[in-house]
């Protein structure tokens, strides 16, 4: 795969999207059309978002931006979400079969553990719904397209930006799980490009905490007390990061420990002006609302879609940092 850097090349970024949640494979294959219980296409009037953790500014991006993209094709749409902060699954799957019960003509869905989604997503199709995923799953789960980030291209270009200028950090990784198919590939992703450019540069511990914010605070401590040698922690799920950046500052490390993250928050654009947050990996939410309702809108028209349809990813620090 070709690499362009930020500063070679702005605006050519690596195909992306979420962290806290983020996506998976290469574009390929084709999804069959999506039928009607009567065997036809199924006309849409009706379009529900199932928000993973509307405690995240990220999600409610989406579905600003899948809302407004509705609209313009005459769809009303309907946005749900768990509460609580932390993901819950259970929660999602949940308001997946009321949205089925209530006879919607579309989902738009996170399937974050994809095992655990694939049965309702079946059932979903088999009522003849469209069902678009976002940053995991996989066709034989049942979705017919996914739409989000390349969650190993996303990780290479956090490791292009870090090494940019700490080619020698050691860091310190907390994700949501080892089945968290996105935070998965973004690792190896980021390994992965630095292990080609940046030899010195090295993953020396990773940490879960099942999509439980409360959980990282202690996570962060464990992780900066067994291993002193870390330079950089690494907040794979946005939740993550204040809990990282305040690791950082309670130790007094500000001068050794950077923080690096995913997407561009208002509260990380302000964190990397004050300095706590080195950069992110932006992931292109908004863009992933809209193509999924762009996605659904073929479906309807009976085309096919390839499995996966990226978003862009772009690394943000100081150095380039857009305007609000």
């Amino acid at each position: 795969m070709k690499h362009i850097t930020q500063r070679s090349a702005f605006a050519a970024v690596a195909a992306a999207a979420a962290l806290l949640l983020a996506g998976c494979g290469a574009v390929s294959g084709g999804s069959a059309e999506s039928t009607s219980p009567s065997g036809g296409l199924r006309t849409v009037h009706t379009v529900t978002y199932v928000n993973p953790a509307p405690f995240y500014p990220a999600f409610t991006d989406v579905a600003k931006c899948l809302t407004a993209e509705a609209k313009k094709n005459g769809w009303k749409t309907v946005n749900v979400g768990t509460s609580g902060s932390a993901v819950d699954n259970q929660g999602a799957i949940d308001l997946i079969s009321q949205a089925i019960a209530n006879k919607t003509d579309a989902l738009v869905v996170f399937p974050t553990i994809p095992e655990l989604f694939a049965p309702v997503i079946k059932q979903a199709r088999a009522a003849g719904i469209y069902v678009v995923a976002q940053n995991a799953g996989d066709p034989s789960d049942g979705q017919q397209t996914q739409v989000g980030t390349d969650a190993h291209q996303l990780g290479e270009i956090i490791a292009e930006g870090l090494g940019a200028k700490h080619p020698d950090a050691q860091v310190g990784v907390l994700s949501g799980s080892a089945s968290t198919t996105p935070h998965v590939q973004e690792i190896k992703g980021f390994e992965d490009y630095a292990k080609a450019h940046f030899p010195k540069m090295k993953v020396v511990d990773s940490e879960y905490d099942n999509g439980d914010a409360t959980k990282a605070p202690d996570a962060f401590s464990n992780m900066l007390t067994a291993h002193p040698e870390i330079t950089t922690l690494f907040p794979i799920e946005g939740t993550d990061v204040a809990a990282a950046i305040t690791a950082v500052k309670e130790r007094n490390l500000a001068s050794t420990v950077t923080v690096v993250a995913n997407d561009l928050t208002d509260d990380h654009r302000a964190a990397i002006e004050n300095g706590t947050l080195f950069g992110v990996g932006e992931q292109g939410w908004c863009e992933a609302g809209t193509k999924s309702v762009d996605a659904i809108k073929s479906l309807s028209e009976g085309k096919k879609l390839p499995d996966f349809i990226a978003t862009k990813s772009i690394f943000y620090s100081a150095d380039n940092l857009p305007a609000k």
